[in-house]
């Protein structure tokens, strides 16, 4: 009865130390091509379980102890590679040599460094993820019963008992561990998709309005703190409707992920580009004066301007843009006004014929026209 406790408590650390792994490390998959830091950190969190194993370890004899230290070791080979299975088994074997130096010790260290062979081999297979974990764990209780109970424990009257257990809660609990590890990759997947939907437009890949927002009165804040200039681009398509009415909604998707596209390469690299919602988009440009803000409008619409946008296969249109420029504190005095000043420059350029940069400021007219 002792020994069943004993394997179950086995059972329920691997099981939950899983469950907080997958909590600290939300944002990435562990697999093959995770960055190096990621690979290492896992092999260490693997090892620290296989410690905490053999904390709670049935102590079979003085010198023998038997535990689940195998599963951990088990899943960062399997979803990680040679990295993170490698450090897993080193922080683990230093533990077990502290814990004692002793024959079962070189013992473990032979049977660690064979799993670790073998999982590396059949993580090659061309199967599902169950399906290899399921050989590897076979593969594991059979050097398990070679290694330990049959030269180690040498068919002493304890060793079918202990090899039985084994057998049973290695295969049960190394099942449930993939089977949650698999639950948790996919559920954490579902959360970074909504995480990422919250501040990403789907179509555009750009900012979405909501991200815009919280930029926006980040970049005020630190304007206010460091006196230096903000200028906001609102761009907005002309006549986008024309394109939905004669090519279709696809067509309009196809002509706005182009859009975004185009407002992405043609701004700098530290410009914050959204997209905040139909035709409608914006650049925040952070230190840039009004005269330089007004230079990056006329080049984005000039490139607009000349760019071939594809509707179908067979064929490209032309479209231009209209755009309104505000810097705070420049041009505006109010921060709580500078969107909505942006936007009558807008405004103003639409009512000038389109296709033209406008500036918000009324007392000395900006604007660049064709």
């Amino acid at each position: 009865m002792q020994l069943l406790q004993d394997f179950f408590i086995n059972m329920m650390i691997v099981l939950a130390l899983v469950f907080i792994y997958y909590q600290i490390f939300r944002d990435e998959d562990l697999n093959a091509s995770s960055s190096l830091k990621r690979k290492i950190l896992s092999g260490l969190y693997a090892g620290m379980i296989g410690l905490f194993l053999m904390i709670f370890s049935i102590k079979v004899n003085d010198a023998t102890i038997v535990d689940l230290r195998h599963i951990p070791l088990l899943i960062v080979t399997l979803y990680g590679g040679a990295v993170p299975g490698l450090i897993a088994l080193a922080v683990i074997q230093t533990a077990r040599f502290i814990i004692g130096v002793s024959v079962s010790s070189f013992f473990s260290l032979g049977l660690l460094i064979s799993l670790y062979i073998g999982y590396m081999v059949l993580r090659q297979l061309n199967a599902k993820i169950f399906t290899k974990a399921f050989w590897m764990l076979i593969y594991s209780n059979v050097v398990f019963s070679v290694v330990i109970v049959y030269f180690l424990l040498k068919l002493s009257g304890l060793s079918n008992q202990i090899n039985f257990l084994y057998w049973v809660t290695s295969m049960l609990t190394g099942l449930m561990a993939i089977y949650t590890t698999e639950h948790l990759r996919k559920m954490n997947h579902l959360f970074i998709q909504y995480k990422r939907s919250a501040t990403i437009d789907p179509l555009t890949g750009l900012n979405n309005v909501r991200s815009f927002d919280e930029a926006l009165n980040n970049a005020i804040r630190e304007t206010k703190s460091n006196e230096k200039p903000l200028s906001l681009l609102v761009i907005d398509i002309d006549f986008f409707k024309n394109v939905n009415d004669t090519y279709g909604h696809s067509a309009g998707d196809a002509v706005l992920q182009q859009f975004g596209h185009v407002l992405r390469e043609g701004a700098r690299q530290e410009d914050f580009v959204s997209r905040n919602g139909g035709e409608e988009f914006t650049l925040l440009l952070t230190n840039c004066s009004h005269e330089r803000a007004l230079e990056i409008g006329e080049k984005l619409r000039s490139i607009i301007d000349n760019h071939s946008f594809k509707v179908n296969p067979e064929e490209n249109i032309h479209i231009t843009a209209s755009i309104g420029v505000a810097t705070y504190p420049e041009t505006i005095v109010l921060s709580d006004k500078f969107y909505s000043k942006a936007d009558q420059a807008l405004y103003t350029a639409k009512r000038r014929g389109r296709n033209q940069v406008c500036s918000n400021n009324v007392l000395k007219v900006n604007e660049y026209q064709r």
